[in-house]
């Protein structure tokens, strides 16, 4: 009893410190290495304005340095840009998809690099809000793992993708399916309702959700329902009754439903609670806080990357590295602040980024 009471100590002192690194005062200094002049080309998403944040920053060091930004084709096209462009940086506000890689892929016969810059927002539109995990006041749930998540809203399949390659590596079959409100342990008159799914379908939002839980497989439940932000739906009433607005209305009168989205726009709705969620059934189990996406202790946070056309075994460019050292740095991390759109890294994300510049 003595020695498991210890290491639950050790086991909260852990997860308080990880929750504590987040101060970019407390990063490294940003030191060059090389002196960069002459042109850097970035292709991508501006990230709501971060990009020339640092661009500036980066600028006091290396006042020689030209950048030539094309911010035209955003997110969606950033990763093109380095096969196409000759782009030396491709900043993006989503996950990259299997049909970002695979054009680059089948030019270089290697994967681009990513690199996390910046811990995604926890309310603001456009800011990669993290996402919330939700259900009627009136269901008696208050906790998920991210598995019983992945198993309440995905489906079997026979395999997943390990970046541009499928594998059956990630294969999972119907026994995992979590189809009703008992297999999580809920009684009485919930033990045997179905669970009714609802979820977004713009693609950045799903590819971060099936890339987090599925392996990036497209496999769903088979009642999932569908919604998109209301600028994505056509005019009229068939619009209308796909807008996001209606999944969060449904769901309000249905204590049998979950759902995932943004806080942004669940806030608006009373009869919604919110669930916490852990890594694993040993937690902790976290609540979706402002607080919480800063220190990333909550699970299901998104990142704001670049993608670098790096060949395995060789140097990146010196250019791009010594760039990317800077938006990793205390200087580089410290220039999201002023925006307030995006969190900066915590000293152990920011160090297992730098490593892959190496």
């Amino acid at each position: 009893m003595y020695r498991k009471v210890i290491g639950l100590l050790f086991f909260a002192l852990a997860v308080h410190a990880y929750a504590q690194i987040q101060d970019p005062a407390l990063l490294p200094a940003y030191k060059p290495e090389v002196t960069v002049t002459g042109a850097i080309k970035v292709n991508g998403s501006e990230l709501k304005g971060q990009v020339v944040a640092w661009e500036t920053g980066f600028k006091k060091f290396h006042p020689d340095v030209v950048f030539v930004n094309n911010f035209s084709h955003s997110s969606e096209g950033a990763i093109a840009g380095l096969y196409l462009a000759g782009a030396d940086l491709a900043p993006a506000g989503d996950d990259a998809k299997i049909t970002d890689v695979m054009p680059f892929y089948e030019v270089y016969r290697y994967q681009p690099l990513e690199i996390s810059v910046a811990t995604g927002g926890y309310e603001k539109r456009g800011t990669l809000w993290a996402i919330q995990i939700l259900v009627n006041k009136d269901n008696p749930l208050t906790k998920l793992t991210m598995k019983q998540v992945a198993d309440i809203f995905g489906s079997e399949r026979t395999g997943g993708w390990d970046g541009i390659f499928y594998t059956a590596k990630y294969a999972r079959g119907p026994e995992e399916n979590i189809r009703t409100w008992g297999q999580l342990g809920l009684t009485g008159e919930f033990a045997n309702k179905p669970i009714q799914t609802y979820g977004y379908s713009a693609p950045g939002f799903v590819v971060s959700f099936e890339r987090r839980l599925f392996h990036w497989s497209g496999k769903w439940n088979e009642n999932y329902k569908e919604f998109v932000e209301e600028k994505e739906i056509v005019p009229g009433p068939e619009g209308e009754k796909v807008a996001s607005e209606r999944m969060f209305e449904e769901l309000s009168k249905d204590k049998y439903g979950i759902a995932w989205g943004p806080i942004l726009h669940s806030k608006n709705y009373p009869n919604l609670k919110q669930i916490d969620l852990a890594e694993t059934e040993a937690g902790p189990y976290v609540p979706l806080t402002e607080a919480n996406v800063q220190n990333r202790s909550y699970p299901f946070i998104r990142d704001a990357y670049f993608y670098l056309n790096r060949e395995p075994g060789k140097p990146i460019d010196s250019r791009a590295k010594e760039f990317m050292r800077y938006v990793l740095s205390r200087e580089g991390q410290q220039d999201i602040l002023p925006l307030g759109m995006y969190y900066p890294l915590p000293g152990n994300v920011v160090e297992r980024e730098l490593k892959k510049l190496e």
